[in-house]
């Protein structure tokens, strides 16, 4: 997200049990949003400080990189330890989903087995 629209994260947060953490699994784009400086970092403590209690992180774009393990299991590491750093317990409050949102899967049909 942009820092224009954080007041609004904010404003929702505050009325939300649930959030839905949408981070890109494309090199480069995650990094980005993940290093210091970058915008996920601060959603998850700003959800956590104004009370959500649950995090589902949908890990978009996996068409992208062919739809890599490795890469999302990465992803799921480095996300899943900060979450825990910032209050949330990764066994009960923390799911991490595989997307791919231009085409629907795992948001419209699941992808197969073994797809990821």
């Amino acid at each position: 997200g942009h820092k224009n629209f954080v007041p609004n994260m904010i404003g929702g947060a505050c009325q939300a049990d649930l959030a839905v953490l949408v981070i890109s699994a494309k090199t480069g784009e995650f990094e980005s949003g993940f290093e210091k400086g970058g915008q996920t970092r601060e959603h998850c403590i700003l959800a956590k400080t104004v009370g959500v209690r649950f995090i589902v992180v949908a890990v978009n774009k996996m068409d992208e990189v062919s739809w890599n393990q490795a890469r999302f299991q990465a992803i799921v590491d480095k996300i899943g330890a900060f979450l825990k750093q910032s209050g949330f317990n990764p066994k009960t409050e923390v799911a991490f989903v595989p997307i791919d949102g231009l085409h629907g899967a795992n948001l419209v049909a699941r992808v197969e087995e073994g797809v990821c």
